[in-house]
């Protein structure tokens, strides 16, 4: 698959997620517990799960995981111009 076929999808991908949210409605990530809200034009990360003893994983590579999905969720919006903003940290 080409690079643009990539694109493509994903950007199909977040369209579609896009347009089954109302305006205030939330979307999660599950594997690392944030919680964005549709305000407008601007997808905003509300909320950050908190790190607990007994995870797979310490406290820092918790963040960083959560970082990674973040980041990779500001990319994939940014594709159909849609803004991700907000951390409470």
């Amino acid at each position: 698959m080409s690079d643009r076929a990539d694109v493509t999808e994903t950007e199909e991908w977040a369209r579609s997620v896009w347009r089954m949210l109302v305006d205030g409605g939330t979307w999660g990530v599950p594997r690392t517990g944030l919680i964005f809200r549709k305000e407008g034009d601007l997808f905003r990360l509300i909320l950050r799960a908190p790190w607990q003893e007994g995870m797979s994983r310490t406290a820092e590579e918790w963040r960083e995981h959560q970082d990674f999905d973040v980041d990779g969720v500001t990319r994939m919006f940014a594709q159909i111009g849609i803004e991700v903003v907000g951390d409470e940290s």
